[in-house]
């Protein structure tokens, strides 16, 4: 993280790609504008972008972006699996076994890629499994963050702030986690 001051606060803005989180990438990938992206980036508002006091600010944003950017386009490895992730300030194991371990999870997600896939038919749109990225988390990661006696309920993996701390993984984290499953589907 670069620490840059824009209209005399401080924000960190991801230089590397490993650094943007779920939240963070897609908000990016919503983005319409340099505006949007600046604040995908550093969470700051659409309107104190819009009146930032230096133009060297707006500029010093854009060659950021461009930086992260590049290096999206480039890629990143998407298929080495983490050892562990850190959710809210919590570091967990990722099982070494993701087709086995937790069973349920693994059947959520299945399902949850089949009725993502059925949607997508009825719509005549393209399935694009990024899209799911975080449910798929929030389901396979529940009983790895919340211990072995929480009970696995889609009520709680649905909710909203436990959503928000899944969209705090670092991409490179989340995206060969949910690549896993997205492979080896309809066949998991």
């Amino acid at each position: 993280m670069l620490p840059i001051k824009l209209n005399n606060v401080n924000y960190a803005f991801p230089t590397e790609v490993s650094e943007l989180t779920l939240k963070q990438f897609f908000a990016l990938r919503k983005a319409k504008g340099v505006l949007d992206e600046i604040c995908a980036i550093t969470g700051i508002a659409r309107e104190t972008i819009q009146n930032f006091r230096d133009r060297a600010d707006l500029e010093r944003c854009q060659l950021l972006l461009n930086t992260i950017g590049k290096k999206l386009k480039n890629g990143f490895n998407g298929t080495k699996l983490p050892k562990q992730i850190t959710i809210a300030d919590k570091t967990i194991k990722v099982p070494s076994n993701l087709k086995l371990e937790p069973v349920g999870a693994f059947i959520a997600v299945h399902n949850l890629i089949t009725d993502e896939y059925k949607r997508c038919a009825e719509q005549n749109t393209a399935f694009d499994p990024t899209d799911i990225v975080p449910q798929v988390l929030a389901h396979y990661l529940w009983l790895p963050y919340m211990g072995n006696e929480a009970l696995y309920s889609d009520e709680h993996i649905e909710g909203e702030d436990y959503l928000e701390k899944i969209n705090s993984i670092p991409i490179t984290d989340a995206i060969p986690i949910a690549n896993f499953f997205f492979r080896r589907y309809p066949n998991l």
